[in-house]
């Protein structure tokens, strides 16, 4: 396993293992991928839900 699966898995054990609501997981989520755009040089993230939604996250 390398850095970047063992840091998915980690992350995904936390957020199933914390008793926190759905929506608080998602918006950590969403915060923690806004804090890492200017490190990656993006301005957006689209991300799939499982009901086949997108959610888009854009630094404007």
């Amino acid at each position: 396993m390398d850095n970047k699966d063992e840091l998915i898995e980690r992350i995904s054990e936390f957020l199933a293992n914390n008793p926190i609501r759905l929506e608080d997981k998602l918006a950590v989520m969403m915060r923690f991928c806004f804090q890492l755009m200017p490190s990656s040089k993006i301005d957006g993230v689209n991300m799939r839900t499982s009901d086949g939604r997108i959610l888009t996250l854009e630094s404007k």
